[in-house]
């Protein structure tokens, strides 16, 4: 019992002190748009990322790596219709003789929205940017962050 004890004090002071993880961007609210049912509009996500880190693009140039995606679940009529990714820039990490296809400072995403068999009314639709971020040396574990973007659907 008592080396369970310690062994349990041990681990739970490991995560106590375990630092928090990096902030590597901010998603600027996209402003509430309008849709008419039976057709489409694009809105634009803006992403500013950290001028420490670097995200990977969409198409990546390496298979191992995770491409950067956006995605909405349809909700009450509103359906994604597609993305389009801005073009990434070269970049190699430091002791890499590969390349990266990455977004840094900050990348407009275009978002386009179909309400297929929306009603009038407000409709937030909820949504993951999910990305793999790097610096300079190392990338880091895929991470998502949550995305909301208000449609008011009119007649």
């Amino acid at each position: 019992m008592k080396k369970f004890l310690f062994l349990f004090l041990g681990v739970s002071s490991i995560f106590a002190t375990k630092p928090e993880a990096p902030k590597f961007l901010t998603i600027e609210s996209a402003r509430a748009i309008s849709l008419k049912a039976g057709t489409s509009v694009v809105t634009t996500v803006t992403v500013k990322i950290d001028p420490v880190f670097h995200i990977q693009a969409n198409p990546v140039i390496q298979p191992n790596l995770i491409p950067t995606t956006i995605d909405f679940p349809e909700q009450e009529g509103i359906v994604l219709e597609g993305v389009t990714y801005p073009e990434g820039k070269i970049f190699r990490l430091e002791n890499s003789d590969k390349d990266l296809m990455v977004y840094g400072g900050e990348a407009n995403f275009k978002v386009k929205f179909f309400a297929k068999s929306a009603k009038p009314g407000k409709v937030e639709m909820a949504g993951t940017f999910k990305f793999q971020p790097c610096n300079d040396k190392i990338c880091f574990f895929p991470t998502r962050y949550a995305l909301k973007i208000p449609i008011q659907v009119v007649k």
